[in-house]
């Protein structure tokens, strides 16, 4: 199924002491993994599947060039790891190595590098360009097919490797599939199935059925006091601060004095250096536990696994799943404090069990090789759950140590088969009806419900069947109707007038819902006769498609999504290249469709498709914008409530103005929340500057380029060139200072005299000459690279990778 091996096989190198004690890396080497050969490992954390990876890739590195070999990974946490160690390992050599993430300090043209470490989104965005030529292809993490949100981009993904055989090889790997045969059948590969005897470090696994977790925690963290490390994992960020208390009381007291000493200085350090967002975390520190989540900045979630994992001074991290995957941590003792989370549904509440996947995840993270001597993975469950079904299949999945079925979710996510189908024009430049018929039957969707496809069926057949309360509306004999509705950033809000009532119908992405008393009290799971009058005159009413048709399409993107899963494929796959049509992401030619602009911009972000859309509609409706424009409009298209928008718009307007951060009324409730928005705010603004480029507006272009800069880093547009470079402790307040003293690019960094530009107040003189000397070796690498202009993409990502610049800082 995949392209041929190039190239001679290397002689095999001497297997070094790092890896003698990994069974599974033998039995790959025996059959050829590691020298191209294509396989699904499927094997329990920590026996060495990763690093069979990394081997594949190095060998694939020796034995040929022209070609990008990829490491894909799911998180940016543990694609920023990897792409470290590849650094590391391939020191000396020529090799060109590339992380690929989404992050604004990612290089410009990762696809000329020899390797790329990439995000699963990220890679499909590569997969675009069609010079890109991917070699060997390591997929880690691959049961995320069976996530709901982020499963479609990868099993697209694969199914568009399979049908374009563009990837001379493919290894995936997981250490949670069940099914990993039928896996290994749908990619056509061999399947290399480990087990507990592959562990060079061994895992006892366990769960407890206890009264109460928080008492069950003290014998649980028993060996902590003795000079052991855990993580436990919390099913919420909250839960995690507030577990970390109950741990800091339990062990506090057993920590030496060396210990004491270096944690008393730790929490000074961070408490001086990150202000609020160290002072619950800071007395913590001092009893030898920390907690661990997304809220907290990245300089504070740093030091915490460097506290604990290098200098070993933190005995107990408590922490949400953020740490199941990525950090390798030097736990001899991992903890699942509760085996369910909070789902929100319907606008109500439910508890939710924890895939075993997951759970099994998190309990490998003890006994990682070279780490620890051995390791104890342990699950408390409440023992209210002991009889449920679903909990005895968990308790059965832990003693196996292995998890449940993957399946496929492409099937039940309209946007990601919206995107699916739009990679796969994109992707061939044109395609038909026939070619991505047949890209969709290389899916695991199909692969597991071979059922044909049927292109002809009408949409109004197929979905008024599941519509069974819209007989009540035929009986009605007009007494129900369509009174009236609106766009919403979501979707469409409608009115149904039934008799002398009106109700509200939303149409959204997540849900349809319905505020009338049968609506709610007895068809919460059901469409009731108010949501189907709403659902067929949005969908089939030839007026509505006369005088709104945006209201029309958004209508048919919301039941896309709620309706997928019992809609005939062929109609789903017709909706989407309809869809995709009038919202000019693709062009009909006579051949079938070619990609454009628009979707071109579309791929290769990982915002949903209306999003793009509303973005393009902006952008037209726009007839010049500045970027404090642009930053409005940002807030505004992203976010879908009203309260969101509000508070975002106040903290962005304080943010832009320079206001100092610790007097900004934060939108969220964590200040790693709001630096995560900010990114994503400054993402779209770049989408704005791409969608007007397009369509031809360099206005708007520049304003948007200038706008995502200054909602990046929260200052003018003028001092984006030197916040961009990242620079040791310059900051907004120095960059205004250094601005001020006519220093505004690294080119004038480099060549300032300190002694007329330093003072005691703003700017340190031994910072000065800190930032000088930096500034001074990057125009000297700049410089360098200039000489040769045939090779000036690749030197300026050196410089973006070597420096870990943003681009903005070397554009400037």
């Amino acid at each position: 199924m995949w392209g041929p091996d190039a190239g001679r096989t290397p002689t095999p190198r001497a297997t070094g002491d790092a890896i003698v004690n990994f069974p599974l890396y033998e039995r790959a080497e025996r059959l050829g993994v590691c020298d191209g050969q294509s396989a699904l490992i499927v094997a329990p954390t920590a026996t060495g599947k990763s690093y069979i990876g990394r081997e594949a890739i190095t060998r694939a590195l020796q034995r040929e060039r022209g070609r990008t070999h990829a490491f894909l990974v799911p998180f940016r946490s543990l694609a920023a790891e990897i792409y470290d160690n590849f650094r590391e390992a391939l020191a000396g050599s020529d090799a060109r190595v590339r992380i690929a993430t989404g992050d604004h300090r990612d290089p410009v043209r990762p696809q000329d590098a020899d390797l790329v470490v990439a995000t699963y989104e990220s890679f499909v965005a590569l997969m675009r360009l069609g010079e890109f030529r991917p070699g060997v292809v390591v997929a880690d993490e691959v049961h995320l097919i069976a996530d709901d949100h982020r499963g479609p981009v990868v099993e697209g993904l694969f199914a568009r490797l399979l049908a374009s055989r563009r990837a001379q090889a493919m290894l995936a790997l997981s250490a949670v599939i069940e099914n990993g045969d039928e896996l290994a059948r749908w990619l056509g590969i061999p399947l290399v199935a480990g087990s507990d005897d592959d562990r060079p470090v061994p895992l006892a696994l366990e769960h407890r059925f206890v009264e109460d977790l928080d008492e069950a925690m003290d014998a649980v963290l028993d060996p902590c006091r003795h000079g052991e490390q855990a993580l436990v994992f919390c099913s919420s960020r909250s839960g995690a601060e507030k577990m970390a208390e109950v741990a800091a009381e339990l062990i506090g007291e057993q920590l030496g004095k060396r210990e004491d000493e270096a944690l008393a200085v730790l929490a000074d350090t961070l408490e001086m250096e990150h202000g609020p967002d160290a002072a619950r975390l800071a007395p913590l520190l001092r009893g030898g536990v920390a907690y661990h989540h997304a809220g907290l900045p990245r300089g504070l979630r740093r030091a915490v696994e460097q506290a604990f994992g290098e200098e070993r001074i933190i005995r107990v991290i408590t922490c949400t799943p953020t740490l199941a995957a990525g950090v390798n941590l030097p736990a001899g003792v991992a903890i699942v404090r509760g085996v369910f989370r909070a789902d929100v549904v319907r606008g109500s509440y439910r508890q939710v069990l924890l895939p075993s996947g997951e759970i099994l995840n998190m309990l490998g993270r003890a006994a990682r090789p070279n780490k620890v001597a051995r390791g104890v993975g342990i699950a408390l469950i409440k023992k209210t759950h002991q009889q449920e079904g679903s909990v005895k299949a968990l308790v059965k999945a832990i003693k196996a140590g292995r998890g449940g079925r993957v399946e496929s979710q492409l099937a039940k996510s309209f946007e990601g088969l919206m995107r699916f189908v739009l990679a796969v024009v994109v992707e061939h430049g044109e395609a038909n009806r026939e070619d991505v018929a047949a890209a969709y039957k290389q899916t695991l969707a199909y692969h597991a419900d071979r059922q044909p496809l049927c292109f002809d069926r009408p949409f109004e057949e197929d979905m008024m069947e599941d519509l069974p309360s819209y007989e009540k509306v035929r009986a009605s004999n007009g007494t129900i109707r369509l009174s009236g509705y609106r766009l919403s950033p979501a979707g469409v809000y409608a009115t149904v007038r039934s008799g002398d009532h009106g109700y509200d119908v939303v149409l959204e992405v997540t849900d349809i819902s319905c505020n009338c008393p049968a609506a709610r009290r007895y068809y919460r799971d059901q469409i009731c006769k108010h949501q189907a009058c709403a659902i067929h005159d949005l969908l089939f009413d030839p007026r509505v498609r006369a005088e709104n048709h945006e209201a029309h399409e958004r209508a048919v993107y919301n039941c896309g999504h709620v309706f997928g899963p019992t809609l005939d494929a062929g109609t789903r796959l017709t909706l989407a290249l309809d869809l995709l049509t009038r919202w000019r992401l693709i062009d009909p030619v006579p051949t079938g469709w070619r990609g454009t602009k628009l979707g071109d911009i579309a791929v290769a972000t990982g915002f949903d498709l209306l999003l793009v859309h509303q973005v393009v509609q902006r952008v037209e409706d726009a007839p010049r914008a500045g970027h404090l424009d642009v930053a409005t409009w940002a807030v505004a298209d992203y976010f879908e409530r009203e309260e969101a928008q509000r508070k975002w718009r106040r903290a962005v307007t304080d943010w832009l103005a320079e206001v100092d951060e610790k007097k900004i009324k934060l939108p969220t409730k964590y200040r790693g929340d709001f630096e995560r928005g900010l990114d994503d705010l400054a993402r779209v603004c770049l989408l704005y500057a791409r969608a007007a480029e397009a369509l031809g507006k360099p206005v708007i272009t520049e304003s948007a380029q200038r706008a995502a800069g200054a909602v990046r880093y929260g200052v003018a547009p003028e001092l984006v060139p030197l916040m961009a470079l990242a620079l040791p402790q310059l900051g907004r307040t120095r960059c205004r200072a250094l601005w001020e003293h006519g220093v505004t690019s690294v080119t004038e960094l480099a060549h300032a005299d300190p002694s007329t530009i330093a003072d005691a107040r703003r700017l340190p003189a031994r910072y000065v000459r800190e930032w000088i000397a930096q500034a001074r070796e990057i125009i000297q690498a700049r410089a360098a690279a200039a000489d040769s202009s045939d090779q000036a993409d690749q030197e300026f990502d050196e410089l973006v990778s070597r420096f870990q610049l943003d681009p903005a800082a070397l554009i400037a």
